[in-house]
């Protein structure tokens, strides 16, 4: 089972991240950086750590079509299963650690 071995709770203006914490798995591989966010409708959910990405000639902040900055991801999974089932249990255990951080969280 993961657990979390360090938790920060961290709010940023939009109200889409709540805290900053370390997931441990059974193995004992940690995973520093790791987010707790909240969607628009209230629901929580893992963001793996990341960074914005960057031109590398001109170290300016590398955007989308719309505008949006774009993030790389500083883990990968080598199927959508796998990176579900990494979701699943931090998630589970970060609830479980912090019930706290999921009041007003809709039933789902």
């Amino acid at each position: 089972m993961m657990k979390i071995i360090a938790l920060y709770p961290s709010r940023n203006a939009a109200g889409t991240r709540l805290a900053y914490f370390v997931a441990e798995a059974p193995s004992g591989l940690r995973f520093p950086g790791c987010k707790l966010m909240c969607g628009p409708a209230g629901k929580r959910w893992i963001a793996v750590p990341s960074s914005r990405r960057r031109d590398p000639d001109t170290d300016e902040v590398v955007v989308d079509d719309s505008g949006k900055a774009i993030w790389d991801d500083h883990i990968g999974f080598s199927d959508k299963l796998i990176k579900e089932a990494f979701t699943r249990q931090t998630l589970r255990a970060v609830r479980e650690q912090y019930p706290e951080l999921f009041d007003g969280e809709p039933k789902q």
